[in-house]
């Protein structure tokens, strides 16, 4: 279990705890300052219902900062304690027209933000069978340097 300054960090498939690797990634260019930097995979064969897979922190306390931070082809929300940001990361694109078609042509699931987390919302027509979550986090977060937990949460970002 991944643990970082903000609490221990659990996926979850469908609300039930499911084990996990977080791999340590190394820092690049747009990320030097990180304390830490990880991605987490999960796979998962769609079977054709709705499902949730969550990444989320063990009792988290909301936080006044606490911030949704997308950009393009991701969601990302990030946490605050003190002086710690810390941001999670996935790969999508989720939003609807009015009509109720979908943004976004190139993602078949959703996701979705959590008080304590994030979320992949596998939808009935949902095909693809894995999910990323990038995680990074500051210990002393400034002006100057919290965009690198942006950067260094991307799951797109990580080779």
């Amino acid at each position: 279990m991944l643990l970082t300054p903000l609490g221990k960090i659990k996926i979850l498939y469908d609300n039930e705890e499911i084990e996990y690797k977080a791999l340590a990634i190394e820092y690049d260019k747009s990320c030097t300052e990180l304390d830490g930097r990880y991605l987490i995979r999960v796979s998962f064969k769609p079977d054709g219902h709705r499902h949730i897979i969550s990444c989320r922190i063990i009792n988290y306390t909301p936080n006044t900062n606490d911030d949704i931070e997308s950009g393009e082809n991701l969601e990302l929300k990030s946490f605050y304690k003190e002086k710690v940001k810390l941001s999670i990361g996935m790969e999508g694109d989720t939003g609807y027209f009015l009509n109720g078609m979908r943004l976004s042509e190139y993602y078949d699931y959703d996701t979705e933000y959590l008080h304590d987390g994030v979320g992949y919302v596998v939808l009935e027509t949902t095909t693809t069978d894995e999910y990323k979550f990038g995680i990074a986090w500051l210990n002393n977060c400034t002006e100057e340097n919290d965009v690198q937990t942006w950067f260094g949460a991307d799951p797109t970002l990580i080779v």
